[in-house]
């Protein structure tokens, strides 16, 4: 019988160059969440961007509320209404870095995923939190968007002669909302699908 000897250069060879095909096979099997942290900043920086511009754009006396057919009912100085909206902004920011922070700390077990079985493994938590983690900052970088996007409404709302907020395309972009979070929702689900090989 002939032996087959292999030196540790052999064995090292082998390991080097199994472990980049493996992890590519990952990578293509790997659902895309990982622009979720992306989108969230973008989104920061675009509102600062816009309310620093539209500062400049404001009137002194502002229409703070409007009633369903979007006449003011409400009205309040250019400071107090920008205060208002960037208290609203800072909160929605704050609950999506909280929610990060909850994500890190809370134990395995809670978490009710699809295929729970496979993420609650101690090797595949990063993943899982990373998953976790892109969801909540595109589900909250969209409610920062949608925000900014009633506080645009009504500042150019304020501009116009007679003060008259556009109720339509705020529908439009709440309906638009809803239907990109349910896509999202949807993308997030199938980020826990199991690998082929498992």
């Amino acid at each position: 019988m002939n032996r087959i000897e292999l030196s540790h250069a052999d064995f090292v060879t082998i390991r080097v160059y199994y472990y980049p095909i493996k992890k590519n096979q990952l990578e293509i099997w790997e659902p895309s969440m990982r622009y979720g942290k992306i989108f969230f900043f973008i989104v920061v920086l675009i509102c600062i961007f816009e309310i620093a511009r539209l500062w400049f754009l404001a009137p002194a006396q502002m229409a703070a509320h409007f009633n369903f057919q979007g006449s003011p009912d409400r009205f309040e100085t250019k400071l107090d209404f920008f205060a208002s909206q960037l208290q609203t902004s800072l909160m929605v920011i704050g609950l999506g870095l909280l929610m990060q922070v909850i994500f890190l700390i809370i134990p395995s077990r809670w978490i009710n995923t699809p295929n729970r079985e496979y993420w609650r493994l101690p090797e595949h938590r990063d993943q899982m939190v990373e998953n976790m983690s892109s969801f909540g900052f595109a589900l909250f970088g969209t409610i920062l968007l949608v925000v900014q996007a009633g506080f645009e409404l009504s500042v150019y709302a304020s501009l116009q002669q007679p003060v008259h907020f556009a109720a339509q395309i705020m529908l439009t972009i709440i309906g638009g909302f809803f239907i990109f979070s349910a896509i999202l929702l949807f993308q997030f689900t199938r980020s826990f699908r199991l690998p082929p090989e498992s």
